[in-house]
């Protein structure tokens, strides 16, 4: 069963649990507000986003290829950092194309702010299942423009 923000047992938990809920409404604005000012976010594998404006870039981006429905199966937290297993149900728009991404987070809290979040799935999963190039193509380890 997938859990929701109340089954959080930290106040961390709790902001992870309702930030990750608020993907489904597309509420970027909640989304960020999430966020400390000099936030960072990092799908493994894609570049680094720092700051609430890439940060805002690059969800409005994710909206607009597809919609993203979160179940979040396992928490838990030591101190200030918060660990989640789920699995992210990607739908790509104008499409019946669906995903399951299976993901692994890990978010750094302060003050009740989101300072990194690190997720860490197969990009080439939610790649090949949606029909879409995520990743830069590369040759020699440098990304071909």
């Amino acid at each position: 069963m997938a859990l929701v923000a109340t089954d959080g047992k930290t106040a961390d938990e709790r902001v992870v649990l309702a930030f990750l809920d608020l993907w489904e409404q597309q509420d970027v604005a909640g989304m960020l507000a999430c966020f400390a000012d000099g936030g960072s976010y990092i799908d493994m594998a894609l570049p680094p986003r720092h700051g609430k404006a890439a940060i805002r870039e690059y969800i409005e981006s994710i909206f607009g290829a597809f919609s993203v429905r979160i179940e979040t199966f396992l928490i838990a937290s030591s101190g200030n950092v918060v660990f989640t297993e789920r699995v992210d149900h990607l739908a790509r728009n104008g499409t019946d194309r669906t995903v399951p991404l299976p993901v692994t987070g890990v978010m750094e809290l302060q003050d009740g702010k989101i300072t990194a979040w690190r997720d860490y799935c197969d990009v080439r999963t939610a790649e090949e299942g949606l029909g879409i190039v995520i990743r830069p193509a590369t040759e020699g380890g440098k990304a071909i423009p």
